[in-house]
C-alpha cells in the first residue's frame, strides 16, 4: 500500500496566507525526504479556513523542489475555467513535475466559490464532465481544433498558422496517455464512486467518512468496475486523519485534548458540514466534532496503526493508497511529529 499526504489545508482564518503557503511547502518537501509516494492539494477560492486556491499551481510550485513524490489535485474544479485554459495548465503541469501529474476532477464543493463565478444555480457536475471530455481532445489533439458542445467550443479553426506555430495546444509530458484521473467520494452511493469505476479512474475516499461509508465506497467500486478485484481495488485511496504517537498510553488524551490540531480541524470541519446538513458522513447519530472525531481518526502507536490497516487490507485486499490528511504545525514535538512517525514506522 502506497503512503500519501493530503494538504488540504485547514487553519485558523486570521492566518497568514503567505505562511500557509510556505507551510505546504514545507510539508510536501519533508514528505518526499520521509518517502512518501503521493502529496494532493485542496482548492477552493473563497474559503479563509481552507486557502489553496489553485491545486496545479501548487503543483506547480512544487515541481522543482521535489523529484519523486507525485503531485496531485483534489480537486481542479473543471467547470469554473475555459476548457482550453485549463487544458494548457495541465499540460503545463504535468510537463513540470515530469509526469507526477495526478489529475483530481471535480465541480467545487463549496456554494460561495460557486456564487463568486456565478455557477450557483448551474448543472456543474454536468458541466465538469462535459469540460472533461474537450481538456481530453485537446491533449491528445495534434493538430487545430474545432470542438463545440452543448455549453463550450473550443476552436482555432479560423486563425491557425502551421508556419508560425499557432493555434496548437502543448500536451501531456512525453506525449504519455496514462495521466491518472482521480475523484473524491463522500456521501452514501456516490454518483463519483459509479463513474470512476465505469471509467477506470481512481477514487479518494474522504476523511469526512465513517467506516461504514468507506464499506459503501469500496464495494460500490467493485461492483460498478470492469476490472478484476485486485486491480480495482489499485484505484482505491483512503485518506484519514492519522495522529501516530510513540507509545498507545497518552495517545488518546493527547489527540482529542483541546491543543491537539487534530480537533481542531475536526471542529471546523464539522462545523462547515453540519451547517449545510452535511455532517451525517462522519456516522449516524453523530452529533459533536468530539464523536466525529472519535469515528473517524485512527490514532496511536506505529504498531497499533499497522494494525488497523492490517484489518483493513483482511476485509478489502490491497487498496492503492493510505492518504494522511495535513493538519496545521503546533511547534509541539508531540503532535508535529506524527507525520515522521507514519511515514518511517507504519
Amino acid at each position: 500500500m502506497n503512503k500519501g499526504i493530503f494538504a488540504i489545508p485547514i487553519h485558523d482564518q486570521d492566518e497568514s496566507f503567505e505562511n500557509i503557503l510556505n507551510e505546504v511547502i514545507e510539508l510536501v518537501v519533508n514528505s518526499e525526504k520521509f518517502g512518501l509516494n503521493e502529496a494532493f492539494f485542496g482548492e477552493h477560492i473563497t474559503d479563509r479556513h481552507e486557502r489553496i486556491t489553485s491545486s496545479l499551481m501548487m503543483v506547480s510550485a512544487l515541481s522543482k523542489l521535489t523529484s519523486k513524490i507525485k503531485l496531485g489535485t483534489l480537486t481542479t474544479n473543471l467547470n469554473f475555467y475555459n476548457p482550453a485554459v485549463v487544458a494548457s495548465a495541465i499540460a503545463m503541469a504535468d510537463n513540470l513535475t515530469e509526469g507526477r501529474l495526478i489529475l483530481g476532477i471535480g465541480c467545487g464543493a463549496n456554494g460561495s466559490d460557486l456564487e463568486a463565478i456565478n455557477l450557483l444555480e448551474s448543472e456543474n457536475h454536468k458541466l465538469m464532465l462535459e469540460s472533461y471530455e474537450i481538456i481530453n481532445q485537446l491533449l491528445k489533439s495534434e493538430s487545430f481544433v474545432d470542438i463545440k458542445s452543448e455549453n463550450y467550443k473550443v476552436s482555432t479553426a479560423k486563425t491557425n498558422n502551421e508556419e508560425l506555430g499557432l493555434g496548437f495546444f502543448n500536451r501531456l509530458y512525453k506525449n504519455r496517455e496514462d495521466l491518472e484521473i482521480i475523484m473524491p467520494a463522500l456521501n452514501k452511493n456516490s454518483y463519483n464512486v459509479q463513474l470512476c469505476a465505469k471509467n477506470n479512474w481512481s477514487i479518494v475516499i474522504s476523511n469526512f467518512c465513517s467506516n461504514d461509508l468507506v464499506d459503501n465506497h469500496i464495494n460500490n467500486y467493485l461492483k460498478y468496475s470492469n476490472l478484476e478485484k485486485k486491480e480495482a481495488l489499485k484505484k482505491i485511496k483512503l485518506s484519514r486523519l492519522i495522529y501516530v504517537n510513540e507509545s498507545n498510553n497518552n495517545a488518546d488524551k493527547l489527540v482529542f485534548s483541546k491543543d491537539s490540531p487534530f480537533m481542531k480541524v475536526t471542529e471546523i470541519l464539522f462545523k462547515k458540514l453540519k451547517t449545510f446538513n452535511k455532517h451525517h458522513c462522519f456516522g449516524e447519530n453523530i452529533n459533536t466534532p468530539i464523536e466525529a472525531a472519535k469515528n473517524t481518526i485512527l490514532y496511536g502507536s506505529p504498531d497499533k496503526i499497522k494494525n488497523d490497516l492490517e484489518i483493513l487490507k483482511q476485509k478489502y485486499g490491497d487498496i492503492s493508497s493510505i492518504i494522511y490528511v495535513s493538519v496545521p504545525k503546533t511547534k509541539k514535538k508531540e503532535f508535529d511529529n506524527s507525520l515522521e512517525l507514519f511515514s518511517k514506522y507504519v
